[in-house]
């Protein structure tokens, strides 16, 4: 996606430079036809110092947004922060309510239309089960991440306009899980939001995701 922006930004500077020097040379031609001697060379100076001016801000300008990206605060943006709580509601059945707090870092409003929730198992593990785990990520380099099993995973849709966060707001979204077991330690908790407003060519981001591993830890555990 960067090289993809890159290009775009090096062949829309060729552009606009092609553009002002053909400009330049028509506006020389036509001064040089229409003013007295006179006044024609402080005209004609004055005009092509102006389109000078233009063509270094406008050159500076694109350059910079490609190179530095200092209008990415233009683009949709949000940080998911991840608040959790747990409790058993049987000696066999856990809830797990996970909120998933959208902020939106941008200055403009951002709409997400499908997003996800999935509940993986940390611990326990058995020794074998952690060695395989260690086998595909640090020595088979099958995975980049750690492969934990999925428990549970939540699928979201909402309609047009129906989820919006405005600039400078948070949204909080609630996914709630039942877990058959309730003899887990610790679960890791995978939210992600696609980002509707999505441009790869201009670099903008697929999407916002957020990671949060959560111990269980009941009452009378913490005494």
């Amino acid at each position: 996606m960067r090289i993809s922006g890159r290009r775009g930004g090096l062949a829309a500077t060729a552009f606009i430079g092609v553009a002002i020097v053909g400009a330049i040379g028509a506006a020389f031609l036509l001064l040089d036809a229409v003013l007295p001697d006179s006044g024609r060379a402080g005209n004609i100076f004055g005009v092509i110092q102006s389109f000078v001016t233009a063509v270094a801000i406008a050159t500076a300008g694109i350059w910079a947004y490609f190179r530095f990206q200092v209008f990415r605060t233009f683009y949709p943006h949000l940080t998911i922060e991840h608040t959790i709580t747990h409790r058993r509601i049987s000696d066999n059945y856990m809830h797990i309510a996970v909120t998933a707090i959208l902020h939106n870092r941008s200055r403009v409003h951002t709409e997400a239309r499908e997003g996800f929730a999935s509940l993986q198992v940390v611990a326990p593990l058995s020794d074998a089960d952690a060695a395989q785990r260690y086998d595909e990520v640090f020595v088979g380099r099958q995975h980049v991440n750690i492969q934990w099993e999925t428990l549970d995973e939540y699928i979201r849709a909402w309609e047009e306009s129906e989820l919006v966060v405005e600039p400078g707001e948070s949204h909080p979204e609630t996914f709630e899980f039942l877990l058959r077991e309730s003899s887990y330690n610790s679960v890791l908790i995978y939210t992600y939001f696609y980002n509707e407003r999505h441009d790869e060519d201009r670099g903008s981001a697929e999407g916002w995701a957020a990671t949060t591993v959560y111990n269980i830890v009941d009452a009378d555990e913490r005494k």
